[in-house]
């Protein structure tokens, strides 16, 4: 500021602009270092900018300090329109809130659709006057424009930011709207001057761009290590994107226009027509090209959605377990699939054609909530859940029928092995130990079942429906509770063989003669601690 006009006054002023873009865009880099993978590209396209606009500067230092001549037109200008778009897309990206996946994903596709817009319209406003019909004032009126749209864009991004962020965050939308509101009154002050030939490099209006600049940097060790806030669930940052969404939209439909008005327009010169209608063509394919990736990746996000939402509807929240909406809309398929394999010549090579129902009942369920809480019995609950699944293949569904009852719904299984897969649950369930959360207390836990087989009769498959077979398990494991709990009870068609280590009585349930297949459970044992002090037995828990 001290010094006259002069060549050193322009190249000091120079070098200080550009020592502190490459400060700024250091700065904003380094803080990639520290950031997660999200906000990783937040800080790179930051740093970026600014390496784009110490390239254009290189260029300019080339033009006044190498040639010594001010350039009307200079390729400068489209480094300093990328970095700012670079900036608008960074910032776009919101570093302080940490969107949902989908929202990222989708929300780049909506600011790509703004990057290929305003590269767009640089090409179609400024590169005609500049290179195919070189015009000074034409190319000087379009990239005044271009680069105050680029100016009231990144500052309305910045001042939502403020408005929408807290803490030290804040703080950096608010020194960010300041720097940016500065220096877009400055641009357009500078560019008053030099068209009335009073400014020139050096003088006091660069102390501005400096002092800018040098903001930049300080901003940018503001954000460093800066943890951004989730966006899970916050109303304000999905409308963002939703919004984000609404305006990529009209663009799509107004590059048909402007290709239609190029093509009419034969006032231009031929070059610049030409252009201009070649440009907005291939404009409308990659636009029609993005936009069919986003609606692709919309209709995945939704189908995903959908499968979600319908899981959750059919999972209960607390076992983890299937629930009955499950097993309403499951099960006909099934039946049919299961009748659909008896159809024909029966066949003796043909396994794994049954469909079993297992009911799982935990034996005195209700003394662990009365002694224990029913948050303890909420965890035998879920623990007991997960036994079932573990033994259970993973063909097989685990439903929760209520209460402390399960069903086991064993699809492809054979009823002369179905047994086996009683013994199994009654094992997992019954010979390890639970120990309750918080104390040295642990409990030995056992289930009763009782399970049939659908069909009930192989060469007559629907002679007895699904519906009584159900109920057929349903009786036995009554008859499970009541011969002493810890054990299986298992009904099949009277007259058919039984394979395995098991009971078998003749029987007469619900005017259906059956055999009943007993499976006992795992022995029950006195459980003690690691140390010498006897755990708290519940003997009521487990038979004698």
């Amino acid at each position: 500021m001290l010094l006259p006009k002069s060549y050193g006054l322009t190249a000091i002023t120079d070098w200080i602009s550009f020592v502190l873009m490459v400060s700024a865009g250091a700065a904003f880099a380094r803080n990639a270092f520290t950031s997660n993978r999200r906000q990783r590209l937040v800080w790179i396209l930051l740093g970026s900018g600014y390496a784009i606009e110490a390239c254009g500067q290189i260029l300019w230092m080339h033009w006044e300090l190498v040639l010594q001549q001010t350039p009307s037109m200079y390729l400068g200008d489209a480094c300093v329109f990328l970095a700012w778009t670079a900036l608008i897309l960074g910032f776009a990206l919101r570093p302080h809130a940490e969107p949902t996946p989908q929202d990222q994903s989708l929300g780049t596709l909506d600011l790509l659709f703004f990057i290929l817009t305003g590269i767009y319209l640089y090409l179609f406003l400024v590169i005609p006057w500049q290179y195919l019909a070189p015009e000074p004032q034409s190319y000087g009126a379009a990239y005044k424009f271009l680069a105050l749209a680029e100016d009231v864009i990144l500052l309305s991004i910045v001042i939502l930011g403020w408005r929408h962020s807290s803490g030290r965050w804040r703080y950096f939308y608010i020194l960010l709207t300041g720097i940016i509101a500065f220096d877009t009154v400055m641009e357009y002050v500078v560019d008053t001057l030099a068209d009335a030939g009073i400014y020139f490099s050096g003088s006091w209006y660069d102390s501005t761009t400096a002092a800018c600049l040098a903001g930049m940097t300080l901003a940018a060790l503001m954000a460093n290590r800066l943890e951004p806030v989730s966006g899970q669930g916050d109303p304000e940052s999905e409308r963002y994107w939703r919004w984000a969404s609404r305006l990529a939209a009209p663009v799509t439909l107004i590059l048909p226009l402007v290709a239609t008005w190029s093509f009419l327009d034969r006032s231009l010169p031929d070059s610049v027509w030409k252009l201009r209608v070649v440009l907005s063509l291939a404009a409308v394919v990659v636009f029609a090209f993005v936009g069919i990736v986003k609606q692709t990746r919309l209709e995945r996000a939704l189908a995903h959605a959908n499968h979600e939402l319908l899981d959750a509807s059919v999972t209960d929240l607390l076992t983890g377990a299937r629930n009955r909406r499950f097993f309403t809309n499951s099960i006909e398929t099934d039946v049919q699939h299961v009748l659909r394999s008896f159809a024909g010549t029966p066949s003796p090579d043909l396994r794994n054609r049954d469909l079993v129902f297992y009911m799982i009942d935990i034996d005195h369920f209700k003394r662990v909530n009365d002694l224990f809480g029913h948050k303890v019995g909420d965890q035998v609950l879920a623990e007991v859940a997960r036994r079932i699944r573990s033994a259970a293949r993973l063909s097989d569904a685990v439903i929760r029928w209520g209460g402390e009852e399960f069903l086991l719904l064993s699809r492809y299984t054979d009823r002369k092995e179905a047994h086996i897969l009683a013994s199994r649950v009654l094992d997992s369930i019954g010979s390890e130990v639970y120990r309750v959360e918080g104390t040295k207390t642990v409990l030995r836990i056992t289930c009763s079942i009782g399970w049939a087989t659908f069909p009930w009769k192989e060469l007559e498959p629907k002679l007895v429906p699904h519906e009584q077979v159900l109920l057929l398990a349903d009786s036995a494991l009554y008859q499970a509770k009541g011969s002493g709990r810890n054990r299986g009870v298992g009904l099949l068609p009277a007259g058919e063989i039984v394979h395995g280590e098991t009971v078998a009585t003749a029987v007469y349930v619900n005017g259906i003669s059956a055999f009943a297949v007993v499976t006992p459970g795992p022995p029950i044992e006195e459980i003690g601690e690691s140390n010498s002090t006897p755990a708290k037995t519940i003997a009521a828990f487990a038979p004698s």
